[in-house]
């Protein structure tokens, strides 16, 4: 169906079976480096065989096998909305979505970024919820199913487990509508430190949006404290990938593709910055950065973006008003990203995409009207600058509703509702209206409402997801509206400080002592 290099075969007799789901399609879980390298990692493992599925491949690309075959269905979520997906592939395959009824027969993972925020939502379909980092996980699985008699004795076994958090065994007790507490062991992040094989391209297909390219983690983690952004809070501390360690790696990467893209938070972090793109420059690769952080993009990250051909960058100014960006922990000043702009497009940069948030905590309507006047400030600078260079290209902006999410310190922040969300984005789609080489985009406020229902939720929500799941998106509004319990209690309300958030059974994931330079 996709052609591709570096799928694994094998005999499935004897081993531990593992179905590894991506609740989207091809193209999209293809694309995901934490789903290449658990599937590296398992089929490293010699007891474990793992295939893939995708929402487009019902059974497995490796040896066309149904989900049913499998000892273990591991889903690999990173988004909120996959929550949906992953439930309509239980479904479609005829497996019984409740872990109770179920009784392991197959066992059901889940693991991911979304996951490890709050897995409460899906808690109630899942044997195993895996929080953290992956690479001790297929020891942990393989030891645990190969030594166990039966199910009960595999929980046993595979509980002591770092990030291994079993919903049956660990409980919120309600009162009313409320958490009280939790009953049963608390689970702990599971954390690969120091980061010594990091993720990177394991399948080579052209069927992916970086088919081109060979990824590379160079760090994990974030240093910055962004209130809104979980990547510090769930992957802390900051871990760099040593230089020498990245090597063989950048020699792997050259023999199948000719340019690499670096895997980070923060690129310019890295101590060894500079030795990286000068290694990567003596191989012949050509270089594809992540997102950029403003304020760190050093003379020698914009003379590697020139020597690799880079036509667009990607800058998350999130606000255009300073006041609103710092009290969201993000302290970068304008006049520092208009600088960046202006280095970025003297040195070839023809195209620069910019990602901006609607209903920040704090936020008025005079903030909007200093995003609408950054933009122009940017797309001036960009013009200037592309009529010296005689290209010029486009300011692509892209507006997103704010979600409050867990383990961050806006978790308990109100959120907007989606009415107020279009009405704030309409003002600066008007305050940008005939300004020429902006394209402006977003998403819609009603996806943000339903994520932000799923990343804040509980337990109670599966019966949600499960209708969701039957139904076509087209019908969603009714079925929320239709739905015993209030999704905006979810979605929206402010959290108190004295309440029990679902997800407080795992504390202690990130602090500032945490962090760690490279």
């Amino acid at each position: 169906m996709w052609s591709e290099d570096g799928s694994v075969r094998k005999d499935p007799g004897a081993k531990l079976n593992i179905a590894l789901v991506y609740p989207n399609t091809y193209w999209v879980g293809m694309s995901n480096l934490g789903f290449q390298q658990m599937y590296r990692l398992f089929n490293i493992h010699p007891g474990i065989l793992c295939e893939r599925f995708f929402t487009d491949r019902t059974r497995s690309v490796e040896a066309d096998r149904p989900l049913s075959d499998f000892h273990l269905i591991a889903f690999s979520i990173s988004y909120e909305m996959d929550y949906i997906e992953a439930v309509r592939i239980l479904v479609d395959a005829g497996i019984t979505v409740s872990t109770s009824l179920r009784l392991g027969k197959p066992i059901v993972m889940a693991g991911g970024a979304a996951i490890t925020m709050n897995p409460e939502p899906l808690a109630d379909a899942c044997d195993i919820c895996f929080l953290g980092d992956g690479e001790t996980l297929p020891e942990s699985l393989h030891g645990a199913f190969t030594t166990s008699s039966g199910y009960d004795e595999f929980l046993d076994r595979i509980g002591t487990a770092g990030g291994v958090y079993l919903p049956a065994r660990t409980r919120p007790v309600n009162e009313g509508d409320a958490i009280a507490s939790f009953e049963g062991p608390a689970p702990r992040l599971s954390r690969a430190d120091p980061l010594t094989d990091p993720a990177r391209t394991s399948v080579f297909t052209r069927e992916t949006a970086f088919g081109d390219m060979f990824l590379v983690e160079t760090a994990r983690g974030c240093p910055f404290t962004c209130s809104f952004c979980g990547a510090r809070e769930i992957y802390s501390p900051y871990r760099c990938v040593p230089l020498g360690r990245l090597g063989p790696i950048l020699d792997e990467a050259a023999a199948h593709r000719d340019k690499i893209g670096l895997v980070s938070t923060s690129l310019n972090n890295h101590p060894d910055a500079a030795a990286i793109f000068s290694e990567i420059r003596r191989r012949g690769l050509k270089v594809a950065p992540p997102s950029l952080r403003p304020g760190m993009i050093s003379p020698e990250l914009i003379a590697a973006l020139g020597d690799s051909g880079v036509r667009g960058v990607t800058l998350a100014p999130e606000t255009g008003a300073e006041d609103l960006r710092f009290s969201a922990g993000k302290h970068i000043r304008n006049e520092t990203i208009l600088d960046d702009v202006k280095a970025l497009v003297t040195a070839g940069i023809r195209d620069i995409k910019l990602y901006f948030m609607v209903g920040l905590p704090g936020e008025h309507l005079s903030h909007l009207d200093e995003t609408i006047d950054l933009i122009k400030r940017i797309r001036q600078t960009f013009i200037h600058v592309s009529r010296g260079n005689r290209k010029i290209g486009t300011v692509g902006v892209s507006i997103n509703t704010f979600v409050p999410k867990p383990h961050t310190p806006f978790e308990r922040q109100p959120m907007i509702e989606p009415g107020e969300a279009k009405s704030r984005i309409r003002r600066i789609q008007k305050g940008l209206r005939g300004e020429s080489n902006v394209q402006l985009s977003f998403e819609g406020p009603k996806w943000a409402y339903l994520q932000a229902l799923i990343s804040r939720g509980d337990r109670r929500l599966l019966s949600l997801l499960i209708e969701l799941a039957g139904h076509d998106a087209s019908t969603w509004t009714r079925i929320l509206k239709q739905w015993p319990l209030n999704p905006d209690y979810f979605a929206l309300r402010a959290r108190q400080e004295s309440e029990v958030l679902p997800w407080s059974f795992l504390r202690g994931t990130c602090s500032t002592e945490d962090s760690h330079d490279c």
